[in-house]
Parts: structure tokens; sequence; C-alpha cells
């Protein structure tokens, strides 16, 4: 017979012991293993960063909130823990849908807990767990995203659900509350979205675990995720079977065992995949069946919710392959004297250039990429090449772009974004400004490189390989506002993405910029011009 104190011991170290000895209930109906056998590591694993990728209802969810109640109980949170969902609605539906019964149900736990009057805030045993929204309340300084839900809460543990439904801006906001902490734990699960974005990319960084199911006739693993479809197999009858890819033997989800698939990175981050393909509540040939017939053709919804698989449809996003379509053999240029050129500048710590030139009515030739640390340099670049129309990004430097304008002997525009601008850009020549819709440019940068209306230089060169990686990091995605339930198309950046937007400002610097001669055959650019007038009977190469 074992004793209390043993079992006790047990308890506080094991979450799935807690669970057993103390009969927690979920939903009115006892927690059980079964059936759900890859939640035992996870519930136990006590890594400090951990990710999960997921098809929807796979129980993760509770998964977590029984591990953070665990580690309230027994003081590993000393700090409190915080969990962050997408809104504030999301927050209020999980309080008291979830979370609330949860309590009630289960005496054991119910003990620990102290009500307090808000929804979003409970203190368990001697610390506090936080429930909080990720939407952005304001602005600071017209640039940074904040909100005061997240601000001045220290906590030891912080589970962001449904990741890929918050800004980097706030889930980066939400780190600085572990900052403190000597525990500083984070567990990231989210069903994905666009590929190398949100746990996409989390779970690329971290050592990949699988699950791996054991051939009881062969002996040898299968992961259902990674071999799909060709795991699953339509017999006689058309049911379908999850089978061994060796041998054809039907296999089964509660035979498995996580392996991570790069152990080097474990140190690092901790990585779950498991998707609908591993529910004993779905069947496969379901999913089978939406995967080769998806809804309204709607095959990225099945990679997401059914396989846990991050998808875009290929118009959605460009790729490294439709930018070296675009390269040509010739190397950057060092200089052009006459022939009339655009220039597109992306301002941050670094200021983005493109530059290059008309050489017919729809093929742009860009010539020339370059970073550099100041306005003077772009001036240096402007002059060398002979630019006749810029577009600068007008934020965060609006002064600085004014002043530049002011120094310039050729037309300076500072370009904004507005959402409420649909269809062709507004040019203000008096104040040397544009306003311009970001998803209809980006479109348009998009639609340049698809169509072969850009061209490149060679692909190896180092500056136009950062470009095409740039060029590649947003994605456009279907994104429905909380509060009004509309629904719109708008890009999400991935990662870097300077080169984008100063290709969006070259374009429309284009515009205004007249069309040159083919270069010569042995690549020299010629310096002939050819007039082309632009909008309002302005000259297109001045600008006025």
């Amino acid at each position: 017979m074992v004793r209390p104190a043993t079992i006790e011991d047990s308890m506080r170290v094991d979450c799935e012991a807690w669970i057993y000895h103390m009969g927690i209930t979920l939903r009115g109906s006892p927690f059980k293993i079964e059936g759900h056998e890859y939640e035992i590591d996870i519930l136990n694993c006590g890594a400090r960063r951990q990710c999960a990728i997921k098809g929807a209802q796979m129980g993760l969810t509770e998964v977590n909130v029984l591990r953070t109640l665990h580690g309230h109980i027994y003081n590993r949170y000393p700090q409190g823990s915080l969990y962050l969902f997408p809104t504030r609605d999301d927050v209020t539906d999980f309080s008291k849908g979830r979370f609330q019964p949860l309590i009630t149900d289960n005496a054991s736990i119910q003990k620990h807990v102290m009500n307090t009057d808000a929804a979003n805030i409970k203190r368990v045993g001697s610390s506090m767990l936080y429930f909080r929204g990720a939407r952005a309340g304001k602005k600071i300084g017209g640039i940074k995203s904040t909100s005061s839900a997240l601000k001045s809460v220290p906590v030891d543990r912080i589970v962001y659900d449904e990741r890929d439904e918050m800004s980097d801006e706030m889930v980066d906001l939400a780190s600085e509350r572990i900052s403190h902490s000597e525990i500083q734990e984070e567990f990231f699960l989210s069903t994905p979205t666009i590929p190398d974005y949100g746990i996409d990319r989390l779970y690329q960084q971290s050592d990949q675990q699988v699950w791996m199911l054991r051939c009881q006739k062969c002996n040898k693993d299968t992961c259902l995720e990674i071999e799909f479809p060709s795991c699953l197999r339509v017999n006689a009858d058309e049911t379908v079977d999850r089978v061994c890819i060796y041998c054809g033997n039907v296999i089964y989800p509660r035979d498995g065992q996580w392996v991570a698939q790069y152990p080097d990175k474990t140190k690092d981050m901790v990585g779950w995949w498991i998707s609908q393909l591993n529910s004993v509540y779905v069947e496969p040939k379901k999913i089978l069946d939406l995967y080769n017939n998806p809804p309204n053709g709607n095959v990225t919804e099945i990679y997401n919710s059914k396989l846990g698989m991050a998808h875009i449809e290929a118009e959605n996003r460009l790729t490294i392959s439709d930018l070296n379509n675009c390269s040509r053999n010739y190397p950057m240029a060092a200089s052009v004297t006459t022939t009339p050129c655009a220039m597109g500048v992306d301002v941050g710590k670094e200021l983005h250039v493109v530059i290059g030139y008309r050489s017919n009515k729809k093929t742009k030739d860009i010539i020339k990429l370059a970073r550099v640390s100041n306005f003077n340099d772009v001036m240096d670049l402007a002059k060398r090449f002979n630019v006749r129309c810029a577009v600068f990004d007008f934020y965060p430097e609006t002064r600085k772009i004014r002043e530049f304008k002011e120094d310039a002997s050729f037309a300076v525009f500072g370009c904004y974004y507005h959402d409420s601008q649909k269809g062709v850009p507004t040019w203000d020549w008096k104040n040397g400004t544009i306003k311009v819709n970001r998803t209809e440019m980006c479109d348009a940068s998009h639609n340049a490189v698809i169509n072969g209306d850009i061209i490149l230089p060679r692909k190896e060169i180092l500056e136009v390989r950062e470009y095409t990686k740039e060029m590649c990091n947003i994605a456009k995605v279907l994104e429905e506002e909380p509060e009004t339930g509309s629904k719109e198309y708008k890009y999400r950046k991935l990662g870097s993405d300077h080169y984008r937007h100063a290709t969006n400002y070259f374009l429309l610097a284009c515009e205004k910029v007249g069309i040159a001669p083919a270069q010569t055959q042995d690549g020299h650019y010629l310096d002939t011009y050819q007039g082309d007038y632009g909008t309002s009977g302005r000259n297109a190469t001045t600008g006025y």
C-alpha cells in the first residue's frame, strides 16, 4: 500500500498523477487519458519554452489549464501566471464557459481558488491567475501597439492560446511579463495558419516532436501527419484505416510515442505537432473526403483545422521561385547618368532603397538595391542614379523626408497607407504626399512579380537574395473584425518585409518617370530618354 506522503510527493511533481488521484472531471466526466495518450508527456513536460501546432479540438487548451492550476496549487508559480487569448470576448467565453465549470465540478481545485469580482482574474493558491485578451488598445506615438491589461502583471508562466490570431507586437509585450521571473515558462499553442508565421515559425525553431505510431506487426513507426495521405487506406467497403507505411497493417493512435526530429533543439524549445488524424473522435474517412473534396474549394481550412498544417494558396504569397524567375544575368549597376530612374525607400533603423527604370509601359528594371544608414546616403544614391522621382515611407521620419524634399532637385513624395483609400492612389502635389490602400499596393507588387513586370539582377548577388526573402515575407489572409464581424483581405507580416514596401514605393515612383530604352546587348544602360508625360499634364521626368 502506497503511503499518502508518497502519493502527495508524486502529485507535486507529476501533473498526470495529480489529475488521476484527485479524480479531476471535465464537463461533468472524469478526465481520461485513454484516447488522449499524446497528452501525457505534454502534461508533465517542465521545459521553459514549449509550442504546440495542432488541429482543432485536440484538448490542448484543457491540458494547459490543468498544468497551470497544478503549478499554482503546488506553488510552482509564486508570481502567478497569465493565460492570453486573442480578444476580450475569448477571455469571457473561456472564463465562464470552461474555467468556472472546471472549478465548480472539482472540489479538490475549488478549495484553492478564491473568486474575485472580475472574470479575468482569480487567486489560485497563493498567487494570481490572469486571463487577458491580446487585442491592442492604442498606439504610442502612432507606432507601437500597447494594452493596459498587459502592463504591470509580473508572472512566472504565460500560455498563448491561438497564437496565430494575436499580433506579434502584443505577444512581445506579453512576454515582458516574465522578465523578472526565475521560472519563465511560455507555452504557445495554435491551429496553424500561414507557413513561416506564428505557431508554424515557432515549431520550426523547436525540436519538432511528432507522434509516432508503433506498428504491432513490423515494429516500425509511422507519423500520420508526415505521411498523409499515404498513411490512410480506403477499403472495399469505403471505410478508411490508418495504416503502417511499411507493411500496411492497421495502426492506432494509442500506440504512439513522441519523437523529436531535432533533439539538439530541445534545450531551446520543445515543440509538439498533433492533428485530427490522431483523434479517436474524428473518422479518418471524413478527413480524407474533405481533403479530396474541400467545401467551396477551400483546402486551406482542411490543412489548418484537420491536419494541423500551415497552408496558403499560391496567389496569396510570393515564393523564392517567383522572384528567381524575375532575375536576369546582369550585375547591379554602379551608376546611371541621364537615363531617368525611380526610387522607392522604406524608412526604419536602416533605409531600404530600390532603384530602377521603366523599360516599357509595363516592365520595370531594378538595377540597384541597397540598405543604408541615413538620408545623406540616400541622396548620394539618387544623384548617382539620376533619380527623377522618389517615394518614401512617410512615417515615422516625416520631418526628415520633408527636409530631404527641400534639398532634392527631383520630385519627392511621402507615402502613407490608408485602409479607406480604394482604387487609384491619391497624389497630393502641393504637400508632396501619396495616400494608397496597403492591400491594393501589395497586390500590385505581387502581380508585378508574377506577371514578369519586374526584372532583377542576378539572383546570386547577396543583396538580391535578401531582397527575394523580404519580398516573400508577407501573405494575404482573410481577417475578421471581432467587433463588427466584417471580413477583409489584409497582408500579414511574416518577417522582415522592408524591401517589399520599398518596392511598393518604387512602383509608385515609376508612374512619374518616363520610359527609357532597353539596355544594349553588352548590358550597359543607355542614357537617351524617350519623352513621356504623367498625370495632369506634368512632365513625368521631373514630376512637375
